[in-house]
């Protein structure tokens, strides 16, 4: 029945604190904050101003990271217009070379936040996840700033970090559901603030016998504390494949911040006993230098960390779209065993680009959609499809045109699903840019929440506009692989 012709995805998953990709991430707060100027290239040299009240603090955290082992640095902390701080070449900077160099002392983890939490044994006991004892940890340090106890060990640390990181743990299920709509972004979205309420609701026990026996201020161990916490460990943590993929607090390390050409990413040398990174180009002193947050969209970015580049600009950008058995097929069980076997499961998601397919669709979309007419040729329809990625006829039918026409049929359905058309989204863009830049909108006067709100709906509309381009495009290609 098979006459071959003349190649499968992984699965992508993001529950908060949980990366998929092998780079380290960090954030810079708020990079992504003058939406008129979208994903400009930064310029290497920046006029930076910096109130005293910070630059009080950025000189006691340095005294303090060396205080604690940080060796002589060829970087510094600097503060950067719209990205908060970054890290700045302070001298000729080699490509390959290693800087850096934090120890231990200078990374918070789960381990250490469990020692020296008030609560950190009995959230262990309890079986809470790192990042719940993290974030307990963080809630307990900010209240100790707050009260004007800055004995902490961290105190210099936390003196640094943002009240507001601008990820989606901070925007309003309102605009979770309108500002994403159609967009395949938006369970991302729902799956992280998901994750953050379920561990709210799970330390609740705890922090209630916590608080009978005098050990916590209840009052202080709010939803909206945890909130804070959890941004901040969304858009700070740091997983180090170094060791053992262990997600950290990297003090001094996450100052850095991301810019998509870059591809080296701050790592623990076992043998230094260190964090590391070793820049995959040069840098002159006043420069900037970059890591890699890893291989992210620009809605990935935005709902991770705050911040997102210009679409075009980002050679990760993609549209991740989704491909799944249907439930009432008739050889389901057949065709999700054949799946199994190849390592792939009943629900797939390909980043689509806006000039290539991804590898593995095309045979992917054929399998879903075609229809042996005996049981026993699925596993053989899988073997040439993913296991000598070749398109074969079924019942005289070319089976790379089946996965055509199936893949332009869920672009279709895509495209469906946006409540606005392109033209009123690129139309909304420039009217909320001009809008901020108009001198008659005061963003002193006007509210941080007000201004951010504006922020985030130009955001989400230049994804909306590049998703369904990306869409045109791949139906556009499709098209003409067909004939």
């Amino acid at each position: 029945m098979f006459n071959c012709h003349l190649p499968v995805y992984g699965n992508s998953s993001h529950l908060l604190p949980r990366h998929s990709y092998r780079p380290c991430h960090l954030v810079a707060v708020r990079a992504w904050k003058a939406p008129f100027g979208l994903g400009q290239t930064p310029a290497k040299k920046q006029s930076r101003e910096v109130s005293r009240e910070l630059q009080k603090d950025l000189e006691e955290f340095q005294q303090w990271a060396v205080k604690h082992g940080l060796p002589k640095q060829q970087v510094e902390v600097q503060t950067v217009p719209g990205q908060d701080r970054g890290l700045f070449a302070t001298e000729k900077i080699r490509k390959g070379q290693q800087l850096l160099q934090i120890p231990d002392a200078l990374l918070l983890t789960a381990d250490k936040a469990a020692e020296e939490c008030c609560v950190g044994s009995a959230l262990k006991d309890a079986g809470m996840f790192d990042w719940t004892v993290l974030a307990t940890y963080l809630i307990e340090l900010w209240d100790q700033q707050e009260q004007g106890h800055a004995s902490s060990y961290w105190a210099e640390y936390i003196a640094l970090l943002p009240e507001s990181t601008g990820c989606i743990l901070e925007w309003t299920a309102k605009e979770v559901q309108n500002l994403l709509e159609g967009s395949p972004l938006q369970k991302k979205a729902m799956d992280i603030r998901d994750a953050a309420e379920k561990s709210w609701l799970e330390v609740q026990p705890v922090l209630q016998q916590a608080a009978e026996q005098g050990l916590i201020n209840p009052e202080f161990y709010t939803q909206r504390r945890y909130q804070w916490a959890f941004s901040i460990l969304l858009t700070r943590l740091c997983r180090l494949p170094g060791r053992g993929n262990e997600e950290v607090l990297v003090a001094w390390g996450d100052m850095a911040n991301h810019r998509s050409d870059v591809t080296s990413f701050l790592d623990w040398d076992r043998t230094k006993k260190q964090i590391v990174f070793q820049p995959d180009c040069s840098y002159d002193p006043g420069e900037q230098v970059y890591v890699s947050y890893g291989p992210k969209t620009s809605g990935e970015l935005l709902l991770s960390y705050g911040f997102m580049l210009a679409p075009e600009s980002n050679p990760n950008d993609a549209y991740l779209l989704e491909i799944a058995l249907d439930e009432n097929d008739s050889q389901l069980q057949g065709k999700l065993a054949a799946l199994q076997q190849y390592g792939l499961s009943a629900k797939q998601q390909f980043p689509l680009k806006v000039n290539a397919l991804p590898d593995g669709l095309l045979e992917y979309a054929a399998f879903i959609a075609a229809t042996p007419g005996r049981s026993d040729e699925i596993p053989v329809l899988a073997e040439y499809l993913f296991g000598k990625h070749q398109f074969p006829l079924l019942d005289k039918v070319d089976c790379r045109i089946l996965g055509i026409k199936y893949v332009l049929t869920v672009c279709r359905t895509a495209m469906l699903g946006y409540k606005k058309t392109m033209e009123v989204d690129k139309e909304y863009i420039e009217t909320q840019r001009t809008r901020l830049q108009d001198s008659t909108f005061d963003t002193e006067d006007s509210s941080g929440s007000q201004v951010a709100q504006i922020e985030r709906s130009i955001a989400a509309a230049v994804l909306r506009v590049r998703e369904r381009q990306i869409l045109h495009r791949t139906t556009f290609i499709l098209k003409q692989s067909k004939r």
